[in-house]
């Protein structure tokens, strides 16, 4: 149970967010600059994604962890494109040499206004990548847009087009996997062929795996000769390169 100073420190928070973002409106102002990228200050996104934008701390640890580790002759391929801040920076640093997939609608949408305001171009598209070609259902989280997952949390769901993870791999040829999924990277793990792939970036969503799942991921990237780096991987995420 929360006591009341934190319930004050909440709720201070929250309306200095809305408040920010609500004068920012006020004078046309509806972009904010996190790290050299344009991110968009809508109400839409929800407290939760915009207190991280207003705060500058929008997915600092794997912006952190790319920036020390991408190379201008990477191909990268991202699942889960957010709303598209670390594949900006990636398409500035590897001329647009990347592929990103996003299940939901409402962040493709997003990234897409993105990318024009920041003037990039990667690959963008509005599916999911799995095991085979088809549909899935999906659960869409409208309280907090970056929380929606293949793993049932809200009873709000839609069919998702899927594209086989692995033959895209052999069609892109990446050398960078970057996954930020929302729990989905178990199942990602499960079915992938490494193929070209170099390097790993992801986040690990404990709360939605159970340890044994947790587990199973980093065996899987051990016997397909993955390391770990622990100088940089921090706050469930993490980075690996191949041996």
């Amino acid at each position: 149970m929360r006591s009341i100073s934190n319930y004050v420190s909440f709720y201070s928070t929250k309306f200095y967010v809305f408040t920010y973002v609500f004068i920012k409106n006020i004078f046309f102002i509806k972009w904010e600059n996190v790290k050299g990228i344009y991110l968009p200050l809508k109400f839409s996104l929800g407290f939760n994604t915009l207190r991280w934008i207003v705060n500058h701390q929008y997915e600092i640890n794997e912006i952190s962890i790319v920036e020390k580790t991408i190379s201008t002759d990477d191909i990268v391929l991202e699942i889960g494109t957010g709303l598209g801040f670390v594949s900006t920076f990636c398409s500035r640093v590897i001329n647009n040499n990347i592929y990103t997939f996003e299940a939901n609608s409402n962040n493709f949408e997003i990234s897409k206004n993105v990318f024009k305001k920041n003037n990039v171009n990667p690959h963008i598209e509005n599916i999911i990548l799995g095991c085979a070609n088809g549909n899935v259902d999906f659960s869409i989280n409208y309280k907090n847009i970056l929380a929606s997952s293949l793993i049932n949390t809200t009873k709000n769901t839609i069919k998702i087009a899927t594209h086989d993870l692995n033959i895209t791999i052999n069609n892109i040829k990446p050398t960078y996997l970057i996954m930020d999924i929302e729990g989905g990277e178990y199942d990602i793990f499960k079915i992938i062929e490494f193929q070209t792939i170099q390097k790993i970036q992801f986040e690990l969503h404990p709360k939605l795996l159970n340890e044994e799942k947790c587990n199973e991921i980093f065996e899987i990237l051990k016997a397909n000769q993955f390391i770990i780096d622990n100088n940089i991987s921090k706050n469930n995420n993490y980075y690996f390169t191949k041996s």
